[in-house]
């Protein structure tokens, strides 16, 4: 498991990939645990609580605010952007670096996505099983009736939409459709690696991309296919993009970042207004669209996290980032438990999506703290470490040692 730990360097060298190399932990038995930089952590944070506002009711609360400004509308849907894309970037980077440093993409490719399945398999039977208003349903009709009412028409619509419901994200499946995209992504980027074809995944970015869009404009599915690209399939350019900054040499500057930050915001403002202006496309089909300059916004975030390592230290952020995962899982749990109560406020407090993120980001992060604390339940919100993964890869290397030293000691001999 990754542990935290602080940075000495308080500021970026030209040989970036040798300083992530020297930020490198030792266990007490050898073995490698990689850092965690305040940057990365601190905008972490950012992009939870972004997810976290697109669901909590923000959009429309901010629509009915501005009276329906189209242009306030499309700054609330580059939200997204900020939150989803952010995390896949960075899986990707850490990824492909895990593969330059350790070595063995299958045993890599085990060790990160192991824990992902476990946590995915249970939060999906939670969800099966509560109903989206639960307390109230639990104080109406009781704790029997309302868990097997939800279960039996949660395992119908499984039965019945299966693969869709992980495709479009919804219920209940919702947010946890992240899950599946990300392990996708990682097989690709596995594929990729042990064919040593790292090289192409720009390209390979680039044209997954145009996928997306020639689908957006045909407004079918691609080359008939029995089912869509859908949103999980932003995940393969995102995460190509991520470890195509892993194998670069050269760091991009703070310069470079925010000008991918900014010119990404325009970029993606601009896409919405020719979509709006020019092909009168609806607001539903401008929200899902897949903005170009929204990923140059989102790719733009990461590069200042790594051109600033140390932006953040001092403030709580790369603790709250520490728990990122715990509360993407549970965060729809946290809002489906207390919104019952604090309804009555919607109509009260303006901008009553934002009050209601900023609520259940707080009460998320209480809930996983909690959680991490007891035995039996911590690994519903932490990564398990899983030992033969690990294993795995200290066990190739020590062949890949063994390796090198008889190859030493023939040239030796050969040399006598």
């Amino acid at each position: 498991m990754e542990q935290s730990c602080s940075l000495t360097v308080s500021s970026p060298t030209k040989n970036w990939r040798a300083t992530l190399q020297s930020l490198q932990l030792f266990g007490r038995n050898g073995e490698q645990v990689s850092t965690r930089m305040p940057s990365v952590e601190s905008f972490r944070v950012v992009a939870i609580f972004a997810v976290i506002l697109w669901h909590s009711h923000f959009l429309s609360s901010l629509s009915q605010l501005a009276g329906g400004n189209f242009f306030v509308v499309l700054n609330g849907y580059l939200v997204w952007w900020v939150g989803v894309p952010y995390f896949f970037i960075t899986a990707g980077y850490f990824f492909q670096r895990s593969m330059l440093t350790e070595g063995n993409p299958i045993a890599q490719f085990r060790r990160y996505v192991a824990p992902l399945v476990w946590i995915l398999l249970v939060w999906m039977c939670i969800y099966i099983v509560t109903p989206s208003d639960w307390p109230a349903e639990v104080l109406h009709h009781g704790v029997w009736q309302s868990v097997q009412a939800e279960t039996l028409k949660n395992i119908h619509l499984l039965q019945t939409q299966h693969i869709w419901l992980f495709i479009e994200g919804i219920r209940p499946v919702w947010h946890l459709w992240f899950l599946p995209a990300l392990m996708f992504g990682l097989v690709i980027m596995t594929l990729v690696a042990v064919g040593r074809l790292q090289r192409y995944l720009p390209l390979l970015a680039v044209g997954i991309y145009v996928l997306i869009l020639v689908e957006e404009i045909t407004s079918k599915n691609l080359l008939n296919a029995p089912i869509p690209l859908g949103q999980w399939i932003i995940a393969i350019p995102l995460i190509a993009l991520g470890g195509w900054l892993a194998e670069r040499r050269e760091q991009f500057s703070v310069t470079v970042a925010w000008s991918l930050i900014l010119g990404g915001y325009a970029l993606a403002l601009m896409e919405g207004v020719v979509m709006n202006a020019l092909f009168h496309s609806s607001m539903p089909a401008i929200k899902g669209h897949a903005f170009g300059g929204g990923i140059c916004l989102s790719l733009g975030m990461f590069l200042l996290a790594l051109a600033k390592p140390q932006l953040g230290r001092s403030t709580p952020f790369p603790f709250l980032g520490r728990l990122t995962l715990g509360i993407y899982v549970a965060h729809v749990f946290v809002m489906y438990t207390i919104t019952p109560f604090v309804w009555k406020l919607s109509g009260k407090v303006p901008l009553w999506g934002l009050f209601l993120g900023i609520i259940v980001y707080l009460t998320s992060v209480v809930f996983v703290l909690v959680l991490e604390k007891i035995p039996v339940l911590q690994y519903l919100v932490v990564k398990p470490a899983w030992k033969w993964g690990r294993t795995a890869i200290q066990g190739q290397n020590s062949i890949d040692t063994a390796h090198r030293l008889n190859n030493g000691r023939h040239v030796s001999s050969h040399a006598g």
